[in-house]
């Protein structure tokens, strides 16, 4: 169950990640540095040992994992709310995917 979260989180991270990393949306761009910070820092956690098993001895995993794939769900839906209003405004973004 971890595994396939994490799996999902790091799948929602690399695409969003190009987004707000840039500095686009502003608005939203805290609360990805948030949930950019627990990410990287879960990662180092399992850089600094790669056995699988390893990443579950972490406290709290299934709490952070939770919160990680809320927040970036959050993001995600507000990066899609932003890219319709503005496809309401200019009609010639919608073959922008």
């Amino acid at each position: 169950e971890c595994l396939g979260q994490l799996n999902v989180i790091q799948r929602k991270w690399v695409y969003l990640e190009p987004i707000f990393g840039r500095g686009a949306m502003p608005h939203e761009a805290a609360r990805f540095d948030r949930v950019d910070a627990d990410f990287r820092n879960l990662l180092l956690s399992v850089a600094d040992d790669p056995r699988v098993l390893s990443i579950l001895k972490t406290p709290n995993l299934k709490e952070l994992l939770s919160t990680v794939l809320d927040q970036l769900e959050r993001c995600q839906k507000a990066l899609a709310d932003f890219l319709e209003e503005k496809r309401q405004k200019f009609p010639r973004f919608y073959f922008i995917g």
